[in-house]
């Protein structure tokens, strides 16, 4: 029995040493495979985190608007931003408009939370001074472009806001002007505390948030804080974008990783094919010297299991640098290592390479005998 083993584990390495050549067209088939599986089931399960982040980073996802007039107690509002769990809210800022006089001209002011407001509209372009937190105070203003250009208006300079209907007036000084490129372009920013001292009252328009949840989580937030005073609601544009988008992607990911799958399958098949074709009267001088159609199997089958399992381990921890590559390029971030993102490539490469197998295994146990042994 020692010697029987013996004979067979050296008549496997003889014939994968005999075959290197088609051996190794085989290994490198089931690497790619093994590691594309390897790299986008890494991505699959992270896509979520890193897509819904990118996504995010777009704006608003949530806003709160008074019920049933055109203001909404600032205190009512600040009630309802302590329902939201902190670690899901990435950002917000409510918004306060009034129409007033600048001393050289009229327009609007919005009163924000320029903290949120940085997470709410991440597209504004500062295109003179800055709009650096530390250099901010209360009395700090940001200009839209369109708004600065019909204003004359430069950093540093000292601009007094006085509301017509009570007379109050402050000064603030431009800090930055930026490009939006919608109707912000129009508007002057300030503190929005700023803005309620010149209305007189502790009220805001509407509020907006960045919430790091999908749309049927939102939706049932927007449920739990929505009252009598406040009306709260996804922007569904933004929220089932996110969804859509993200199943669009995963259904293109498993798509080309079963292409890339099939691809490898048939590459595997053809070389096995072409290698047991080549060995027809090795197998028929086996057969006819004692050796059973079991004996013939376990042979081959040990073959491409030794090959299967080595491309694919290499293959696997392969992909996690292939995810990396592709997480970089598409979200700008790292993907996490997942040991069952290895453990499920290395499975799927074991099972497509024995069905690959399987045919062309299946054939050579069944060749004429006194045919290939007379050569025919």
């Amino acid at each position: 029995m020692q010697v029987n083993s013996k004979f067979f584990i050296s008549s496997i390495f003889k014939s994968l040493k005999v075959g290197s050549k088609r051996v190794f067209v085989i290994f490198i088939a089931i690497f790619i495979g093994t590691a594309v599986s390897s790299g986008f089931l890494g991505i699959y399960f992270d896509i979520d985190t890193k897509m819904s982040k990118e996504l995010k980073a777009y704006g608003a996802n949530f806003i709160m608007t008074p019920t049933n007039s055109n203001f909404m107690e600032f205190k009512k509002y600040q009630n309802a931003l302590e329902k939201i769990d902190k670690n899901t809210l990435l950002g917000q800022t409510p918004y306060l408009y009034g129409y007033y006089s600048f001393g050289i001209g009229n327009g609007i002011i919005a009163g924000v939370d320029f903290a949120g407001l940085k997470k709410t509209k991440p597209f504004l372009e500062i295109r003179k001074g800055s709009m650096n937190l530390s250099d901010f105070s209360k009395n700090s203003a940001f200009l839209g472009l369109n708004l600065a250009k019909s204003l004359e208006a430069k950093i540093n300079q000292t601009i007094t806001i006085t509301n017509p209907k009570n007379l109050i007036s402050k000064n603030v000084i431009v800090k930055g002007i930026f490009y939006g490129g919608d109707e912000s372009d129009e508007l002057m920013f300030v503190n929005i505390s700023l803005a309620q001292e010149l209305e007189g009252k502790n009220i805001i328009n509407y509020a907006n948030a960045v919430i790091n949840l999908d749309f049927d989580a939102i939706l049932n937030l927007s449920k739990n804080l929505s009252s009598d005073e406040i009306n709260a609601k996804p922007i569904a544009q933004i929220s089932l974008s996110e969804g859509a988008v993200l199943e669009k992607i995963k259904g293109l990911m498993a798509l080309i990783g079963v292409v890339i799958l099939i691809i490898s399958s048939t590459s595997v098949n053809t070389t096995l094919s072409s290698i047991i074709f080549s060995r027809k009267k090795e197998i028929a001088l086996n057969l006819a010297l004692g050796a059973t159609k079991k004996d013939i199997i376990k042979l081959f089958g040990s073959e491409i299991a030794i090959i299967t399992i080595f491309s694919a381990i290499l293959g696997a921890f392969s992909g996690y640098i292939l995810a990396q590559i592709l997480g970089m390029m598409i979200f700008k971030a790292s993907i996490d290592f997942r040991v069952l993102s290895v453990v499920i490539a290395v499975l799927i490469s074991l099972f497509c390479s024995f069905v690959a197998a399987f045919y062309p295994i299946k054939k050579a146990i069944k060749i004429n005998l006194a045919d290939t042994l007379r050569g025919e």
